[in-house]
């Protein structure tokens, strides 16, 4: 019998199936794509992010950011910078499947699936063991497993097969919010001549970005508004004003899953199921990134089924009090976005007093969570949302 099985081979997923393969546990992590695959993200990992990774990415950096360009409403700029890299650029389509590679070294098993169709749980109170039916090759069939990790993104299948009302006596679906990004590369001459860049001078809800990479330029827009629709010109029109041209290629939208509660309301699994990542709404809403909470989330849950499956004990219940550190980090992302978004002018001029962007500049180069770079303002945040 398989231990634990995992839905979704991103960063929550192999992080996930590493932890769990390299503790001798039996883990069959399962994805729609073969790999690699073209994954829509703007591919930069953060100091905290890098330093979760147990084994060495440094080949996987194409470049090593140590400034920033913040473009204001405006038209100001504020760069942000330190000694110590800031952003780490990388291919996520070589990360994942760079990943999943030492996921399967450590003794995970990699099948594709079609699609998940149903999902049983023999005593989901306590955690008994599931019942996963996927379609594999246009064939049922049916896998079981004392544990399941949902990793399989914002539009999770898993989250939405355990939070409907059929699967929780008088419950409902725990919903998370789902923000908005659309990406593309644009080739250009010299793409080391362009700084990473945040650009919140569009007046939108959100910011475009700039991240350049060895033979292009990845530029975006994120918009931290649920219903806000962003579309293809909107990337040609910026790419013009900035690089002359609008010739975009693997243009990509995709949704980032945050939690449409604040202070840990995101629905984290029920019984033998645990979700992490974008599934359970980790992701922060501020930049939108996701790769440093989808890491933490994996490894989190790998360790509460490794203690369970070693000690009978509920995964669920260690799982969500582990979580408790990066939920407080997330309520201040919330409440940070919920000022920024509301008063993008005056936090960004704010930004600019020397007192707090060294501060802040040190924190993120050290990998520090926001919550302790933001700790002595925090009263000022208690009053947005």
């Amino acid at each position: 019998m398989i231990d634990v099985i995992i839905i979704g081979a991103g960063p929550s997923g192999t992080a996930a199936a590493y932890a769990l393969a390299s503790a001798g546990h039996r883990v069959l992590i399962a994805d729609r794509h073969a790999f690699p695959r073209k994954k829509a993200c703007a591919g930069g990992v953060t100091p905290k992010a890098l330093a979760l990774f147990p084994y060495d990415i440094s080949h996987l950096v194409l470049r090593t950011c140590r400034q920033v360009k913040i473009i204001r409403p405006g038209g100001g700029t504020l760069m942000v910078a330190d000694k110590d890299p800031l952003c780490y650029m990388v291919q996520r389509k070589d990360l994942d499947q760079y990943s999943l590679n030492r996921a399967m070294t450590a003794g995970a098993q990699f099948r594709i699936i079609d699609k998940v169709i149903s999902l049983d749980q023999a005593d989901a109170s306590l955690g008994g063991g599931v019942r996963l039916t996927v379609s594999e090759n246009g064939k049922k069939q049916c896998l079981t497993a004392g544990f399941l990790i949902g990793a399989d993104g914002a539009n999770s299948t898993i989250r939405r097969l355990i939070t409907g009302r059929e699967h929780i006596p008088g419950g409902h679906p725990d919903r998370i919010l789902k923000y908005p990004a659309l990406e593309a590369d644009v080739k250009v001459a010299d793409p080391l001549a362009y700084p990473m860049a945040f650009d919140f001078s569009q007046r939108i809800r959100g910011y475009y970005w700039m991240f350049p990479r060895n033979d292009h330029v990845n530029i975006g827009v994120y918009a931290a508004d649920a219903g806000m629709r962003l579309e293809r010109k909107m990337l040609e029109m910026y790419a013009k004003a900035h690089f002359g041209h609008a010739r975009l290629e693997a243009v990509k939208g995709y949704p980032i899953g945050v939690g449409a509660r604040l202070g840990g309301g995101v629905s984290e699994g029920y019984g033998a199921v645990l979700l992490a990542g974008d599934a359970a709404g980790l992701a922060e809403p501020l930049l939108g990134e996701g790769i440093y909470a989808a890491l933490k989330s994996g490894q989190l849950a790998a360790a509460a089924i490794d203690r369970a499956l070693k000690r009978p004990s509920n995964a669920l219940s260690l799982y969500h009090a582990s979580l408790s550190r990066l939920r407080l980090d997330l309520w201040f992302y919330h409440r940070t976005a919920g000022l920024m978004y509301r008063f993008p002018r005056a936090c960004l001029n704010f930004a600019r007093i020397p007192l707090l962007l060294r501060p802040f500049s040190r924190g993120y180069a050290a990998g520090k969570a926001l919550s302790q770079i933001l700790l002595p303002f925090q009263k000022h945040l208690l009053r947005y949302k």
